[in-house]
């Protein structure tokens, strides 16, 4: 039985990301995703039993890796104001530097099969439980999970795709900032 090797997954990982960016999912079959990661199409089979599963895993990895982020940034005791200001610049700034990630979530999180297979909650849970405690002290407006995070997030996806339009970034998400935070807090 061969084992399993984290470098070589990795590389496994980032060739299914490039391709799947470059070529569509159709476009990167196992194939071509072993050639550029220097693998063996057997030795992708190692690690996943299918093509769907490897960019399903992969796509739940990726997920999960924003929220964790975003999560290392939040103190429990900031201020309201603060919070919002943190998701947003924090959000932005992941968004930008892990910009192939951020795409590849992005094109899996349009597509019902692969999407389906990754709940909101389940990935962004600590950031919604976080919002909740907010709510509780009455800092925060209650609104549905998923209204929250399509004001929270969405805006600042937007911002990041775009950000070759803007020559005042800075500006663009101190102005979200305060549009979010009139919105969301009481």
């Amino acid at each position: 039985m061969r084992t399993r090797d984290s470098e070589k997954q990795q590389r496994i990982k980032e060739a299914m990301v490039r391709l799947i960016l470059e070529e569509g999912m159709s476009g990167a079959s196992v194939s071509k995703i072993a050639r550029e990661a220097g693998v063996s199409p057997a030795t992708i089979y190692i690690y996943y039993t299918s093509k769907e599963e490897m960019i399903s895993e992969v796509f739940r990895e990726y997920s999960h890796k924003s929220y964790h982020y975003l999560l290392r940034q939040i103190r429990p005791e900031m201020s309201g104001a603060d919070l919002i200001d943190t998701i947003v610049r924090s959000s932005y700034r992941y968004f930008v530097e892990n910009e192939e990630i951020f795409s590849f979530v992005e094109q899996c999180s349009h597509c019902p099969t692969i999407s389906g297979s990754v709940q909101e909650s389940e990935c962004c849970g600590g950031v919604f439980e976080l919002m909740h405690h907010y709510q509780e002290l009455g800092i925060v407006r209650h609104l549905s999970d998923m209204n929250l995070s399509a004001v929270l997030f969405a805006p600042v996806k937007f911002l990041a795709m775009n950000r070759g339009r803007s020559a005042h970034m800075q500006e663009e998400l101190s102005e979200l900032s305060a549009m979010l935070q009139r919105l969301l807090l009481m």
